[in-house]
């Protein structure tokens, strides 16, 4: 019997969008990976439907080209990632496509968590939001089995809208996900040691409470150990050299860690890897694991060089605290991507000018400097919302455009100009480039540094 088929669809922009599930936002460099839910998805649904991926972003397809192939292609159901960098487009688009035919639209997103009933009350097309990607009920939703409330959905269901039991496992596995259908040939980060990478989850959310992170709100949840073992070796036979661990916090649990990258060295699994780290997490038995199964770059949240900044935003971390760890990276030969965010509310100048100092003091390879912005779910948001500095609508945040906020002490003009700031003061430090220029190895090397770096100071 022919199996109905199902689209999963990375939505056209005009910048290169990265639909992270916690948010989105445009890429600040020359760098791309894919939506996780989607590639979760593709193991999910590739059981029981054939599965077809555009991914409209990487492959610079255009809105109508993305129209015809919903509109020619006889799907079951289109399922979109999205994100509050793109929501309004995206769904403007999914409106076009639902007018010409009968097929199911399904938007998948993290903030769905926060808005996913009012969005299914505004916009009428759409048929249900995700908020798990990793649920399997989904489907049973496709198959028309909604007898329970159904896990990780918000659908409707004779003029009412059914929500998912809120109740969700701690632990979770999931089919290995059909990465063959994705252009990871295509995918590029400037930590990368080898190509092609791709994205692979271990966990959910995070156990923290970051009042600018939307992590925290989901709750944490994490993948069996041998599950991701799977997935892994599945990458290793269709040749992926690299990954990039996509979980918020995946040093969170040492014991997790030690067994996961021990049972990468006992299955001879060759990747070299990057990940996203808790910087209160890092110890020294953990880091030695880490790099003996392939890690060579960790990105952690540093954010803010102020420890009153720090301590008001529920960071759990000293400036102080943050120096060690970073020596403790380093001392393992560990490279490290830091986060910084920029216009938090109760910051001045003078704190701004601490964080730039503490990421030029730090040993760092990377610094990545966002704008503060009010993401759904956060006590950001709730915040801005007291005081006014934000509408309580839908609205567009990316923490890479210029600012929505502007607080007491701040304006969004000098929040820009001290992000500008921050950006030149540390990628054009003698000391700086000749530390990347040594590292370069190749010509393909060259390329993307050139890449990165023009596309990177275009923004700021």
């Amino acid at each position: 019997m022919k199996k109905e088929k199902v689209l999963l669809l990375n939505p056209p922009g005009d910048k290169l969008y990265i639909r992270d599930y916690y948010c989105s936002f445009s890429s600040k460099a020359d760098y791309y990976w894919p939506p996780q839910d989607l590639i979760v998805f593709s193991g999910i649904l590739g059981q029981e439907f054939a599965v077809q991926v555009v991914d409209a972003i990487i492959n610079r397809i255009p809105e109508e080209e993305c129209l015809d192939i919903i509109r020619d292609s006889g799907f079951k159901a289109v399922i979109f990632a999205t994100g509050t960098s793109t929501m309004n487009s995206d769904l403007a688009l999914m409106k076009k496509a639902k007018k010409t035919n009968e097929t199911k639209i399904i938007a998948s997103a993290g903030i769905m968590k926060f808005i996913g009933q009012e969005v299914l009350k505004k916009y009428g097309f759409l048929d249900a939001v995700s908020m798990d990607f990793t649920e399997p009920d989904i489907v049973s939703f496709l198959q028309g089995e909604d007898s329970i409330p159904l896990k990780g959905l918000i659908y409707r269901k004779k003029g009412r809208f059914v929500e998912s039991p809120d109740r969700l496992s701690t632990r979770f596995k999931v089919p290995v996900p059909r990465h063959e259908l994705f252009d990871f040939k295509k995918y590029r980060i400037p930590i990368a040691r080898r190509f092609p990478f791709t994205v692979v989850v271990t966990s959910l959310g995070c156990p923290y409470r970051c009042g600018f992170c939307t992590a925290g709100a989901y709750g944490y949840r994490i993948r069996e150990v041998d599950n991701v073992i799977e997935e892994l070796r599945y990458l290793s036979q269709l040749g992926i050299k690299e990954i990039l661990f996509q979980d918020p916090t995946f040093t969170i649990n040492t014991k997790r860690v030690v067994e996961l990258c021990q049972k990468i060295i006992q299955n001879n699994l060759e990747f070299t890897w990057s990940c996203n780290a808790d910087l209160k997490s890092l110890n020294a038995e953990k880091i030695q694991f880490m790099k003996r199964a392939g890690c060579h770059t960790v990105s952690v949240g540093i954010e803010s060089g102020d420890d009153d900044i720090l301590k008001k935003y529920s960071k759990m971390i000293s400036v102080e605290q943050i120096k060690e760890a970073v020596s403790l990276l380093n001392e393992h030969k560990i490279k490290v991507l830091g986060y910084f965010i920029i216009g938090l509310p109760g910051e001045d100048r003078e704190s701004v000018l601490r964080t730039i100092d503490l990421a030029k003091q730090l040993d760092i390879d990377i610094a990545s400097f966002a704008i503060a912005t009010p993401d759904l779910g956060t006590r950001l948001r709730k915040e801005a919302l007291e005081k006014r500095w934000v509408s309580a609508g839908i609205e567009r945040f990316d923490s890479t455009d210029f600012p929505v906020l502007e607080t007491e002490k701040l304006s969004k003009e000098e929040v820009w100009r001290l992000r500008r700031k921050a950006v030149k003061e540390f990628y054009l430090r003698p000391s700086y480039l000749m530390k990347r220029l040594f590292r370069l190895r190749n010509f393909k090397d060259i390329k993307i540094a050139v890449s990165n770096a023009i596309s990177l100071f275009s923004k700021s």
